[in-house]
């Protein structure tokens, strides 16, 4: 009977164990989930490139490594400098996307943040 009661409570204990982690995600100088007023870009004049970017962690056995804090914020920047690269001198994204992708395997699997949108090039009124 003694057995069966330790048994009971160790399997119960397994109930309440756990963790707990708070990540900072990201800062942003200017956000919105709505369309902004009087953003003026034009598409035909080159003011626009559709670009992303993105940042991982890796997980191994349940043990991850690499930077949490401010991953949308990182593959954002990614993003606007991917562009950079490749077409305009703009340092505003609208219409952004952004996506968790979290694969896994038994021993390995990664955890990636995915940021895509339109690079602007904001045009003087």
């Amino acid at each position: 009977m003694k057995m069966k009661q330790w048994c009971l409570i160790g399997l119960s204990s397994l109930l309440f164990v756990g963790c707990s982690a708070n990540y900072r995600m990201g800062q942003f100088t200017a956000a919105s989930s709505n369309n902004v007023r009087n953003l003026n870009y034009e598409i035909a004049t080159k003011t626009k490139v559709r670009t992303e970017g993105q940042t991982c962690i890796q997980n191994v056995m349940g043990f991850s490594w690499g930077d949490r804090d401010d991953r949308i914020q990182r593959a954002m920047d990614a993003a606007i400098q991917k562009g950079q690269d490749n077409a305009i001198d703009g340092d505003l994204l609208v219409n952004v996307r952004i996506e968790q992708e979290i694969t896994s395997y038994v021993f390995y699997g990664t955890d990636c943040m995915k940021v895509a949108g339109d690079l602007v090039q904001l045009t003087k009124p």
